[in-house]
C-alpha cells in the first residue's frame, strides 16, 4: 500500500502536541484516581516514622495538595514533551514503519516508546514509593535509569535495523517478527544482567503490598499515557494526511497523480 503524502511538519507536530495534551490529561486522571491512593499508605508510614523518631530526614516544602497539583501539571507537560518527540521521530521514519495507515504506524511507534521509556525501566529499576527511596542514592538511581533509557533506545534502533535488513532480503513476515522478538529478548536480558540494580532496599516495616501496588500503578499510569497518545495522535494524523492518489474529480479534469 502506498503512503499518503506527509503533511507539513508544523501541522504534524501540532496534531501530536494536541494528542500529548489529551494523553497527559488521561494519565493525570489515572494518577489522581489510582496512583495517589497507592502513595497514601507510604506517606502514612513516613509520618509514623517521623512521629516515633526513626526518620528526621524528610520535610515537605509544599503541602500535599500543592504536590498533587504540581504532579498533575507535570504529567500533562510530560505528555506533550513525549508527543513532540514521537511526532518528530514519526516524521523521520514514517516510511519505514509497518502499518497500512498513519494511525497504525503511530500506534507502533507509541508501543516502542512505551517499551523504551516505561516497561524496560520498570523491569530493571522499578519505581518505589516515598517510604522506600533513600535520598542519598538519588544520584546512583538516576544514573542507572539514564543508562536503561540509553540501552532501550539502542535496542529499538538495533531491532529496526534488523527488520529493515531482513525485509530488504525478502524474508517472510513471520520470520522477521520472530527474529525481532528474539533480538529483543537477548538484548533485554543483557541489560538486566549487565546493569546494576537499584541500591535501595525495602525496609522490613514496609509491607510488600505498599511497594507493589505503587509500582503497578506507576506502570499503569505510563501505559495509559502511551496508549492514549498512540490512539489520539493516530486519529488526528489520519485526518491530516493527504491522499497520494488522485480523486475522481481530479481524474476527470486530467490532473496527474
Amino acid at each position: 500500500m502506498s503512503l499518503t503524502q506527509v503533511p507539513p511538519f508544523g501541522q504534524l507536530l501540532g496534531r501530536f502536541a494536541l494528542a500529548g495534551v489529551i494523553a497527559g490529561a488521561a494519565a493525570a486522571a489515572f494518577q489522581l484516581l489510582v496512583t495517589e491512593r497507592t502513595i497514601a499508605p507510604a506517606l502514612a508510614l513516613e509520618e509514623l516514622r517521623s512521629e516515633t523518631g526513626h526518620d528526621h530526614s524528610h520535610e515537605d516544602m509544599f503541602s500535599r495538595t500543592t504536590q498533587e497539583i504540581g504532579g498533575v501539571l507535570g504529567v500533562v507537560i510530560a505528555g506533550v514533551v513525549f508527543a513532540v518527540v514521537v511526532g518528530s521521530v514519526f516524521a523521520l521514519v514514517r516510511h519505514r514503519l509497518p502499518g497500512g495507515t498513519d494511525g497504525a504506524r503511530t500506534a507502533v511507534l507509541a508501543a516502542v516508546g512505551f517499551g523504551v521509556f516505561a516497561l524496560l525501566p520498570a523491569l530493571k529499576i522499578p519505581a518505589n514509593p516515598p517510604a522506600v527511596g533513600d535520598p542519598v542514592t538519588v544520584g546512583i538511581r538516576t544514573a542507572i535509569y539514564g543508562a536503561v533509557l540509553v540501552c532501550g533506545i539502542v535496542i529499538a534502533l538495533a531491532v529496526a535495523a534488523l527488520v529493515g535488513a531482513l525485509r530488504a532480503r525478502g524474508s517472510a513476515g513471520g520470520a522477521v517478527a520472530a527474529a525481532a522478538l528474539g533480538l529483543v529478548v537477548v538484548l533485554v536480558t543483557v541489560v538486566m544482567v549487565a546493569l546494576p540494580d537499584s541500591p535501595d532496599t525495602i525496609s522490613a516495616d514496609v509491607p510488600a503490598a505498599v511497594v507493589w501496588n505503587f509500582r503497578l500503578a506507576s506502570l499503569g499510569q505510563l501505559a495509559v499515557l502511551w496508549a492514549v497518545l498512540g490512539v489520539a495522535a493516530g486519529w488526528l494524523v489520519d485526518r491530516l494526511t493527504i491522499p497520494s492518489t488522485p480523486s475522481p474529480a481530479d481524474v476527470t479534469r486530467g490532473v496527474p497523480a
